[in-house]
């Protein structure tokens, strides 16, 4: 009886992993003068000391100015799990790129790297088929629990640890992203747990 309560917890969790695949996974927030301050610097970096530089920045610091002076505007965007890919390679949400940076601690082969994003939906219904078939063979409740756990541990490092100071954008992780890292904890405690009450049984 308690080998199936614990299959079932597992694949409700699976199922909430699938389901905040969907959900909003990060609030970004930025503002028209953040982001002209950006291209202030990258215009000086990239463009050097060429007159086109000289006359772009001082046409920028303007703009920057007025927007200020009025007050600023602040821009806000969602991001979904299953959008972050197709953002990034698309090169046109700094929003993407930067929750992408904040998952994968660097911003080399990010294009690449964020298709991983799609692994968590499809470990999730691996851990489910392995809660299932570890009813008789406990090596797969093992397997399970280990994928869980690094699933988990490694995703909540990266969140708590994150570094957003250096950032243009703000970013707040939303409960899509939480309800994930979160059930793989619980696919782990539960795997943990049945390896424990079978042993005691031994």
């Amino acid at each position: 009886m308690k080998k199936l309560i614990f299959s079932g917890l597992v694949i409700a969790a699976s199922a909430i992993i699938v389901m905040s695949f969907f959900l909003p996974w990060a609030k970004i927030q930025t503002s028209v003068t953040g982001v002209s301050k950006e291209l202030t610097g990258y215009a000086d970096k990239e463009l050097g000391d060429s007159p086109f530089a000289g006359k772009f920045i001082k046409k920028l610091d303007k703009v920057t100015g007025a927007i200020s002076s009025m007050g600023d505007v602040e821009i806000k965007s969602i991001v979904r799990g299953y959008k972050i890919p197709a953002l990034v390679n698309s090169d046109s949400s700094k929003a993407a790129l930067s929750l992408a940076q904040v998952l994968f601690k660097s911003a080399e082969g990010i294009d690449k790297k964020s298709y991983l994003v799609y692994l968590l939906p499809i470990f999730a219904v691996v851990c489910a088929f392995l809660a299932i078939i570890g009813l008789k063979n406990k090596l797969y409740v093992l397997l399970m629990a280990v994928i869980g756990g690094v699933i988990s541990i490694g995703g909540l490092y990266n969140l708590l640890t994150m570094n957003i100071s250096s950032m243009v954008v703000k970013i707040s992780i939303e409960k899509g992203l939480w309800y994930t890292m979160y059930a793989f904890l619980l696919i782990c405690l539960v795997g943990i747990t049945w390896l424990a009450s079978d042993r005691r049984k031994i």
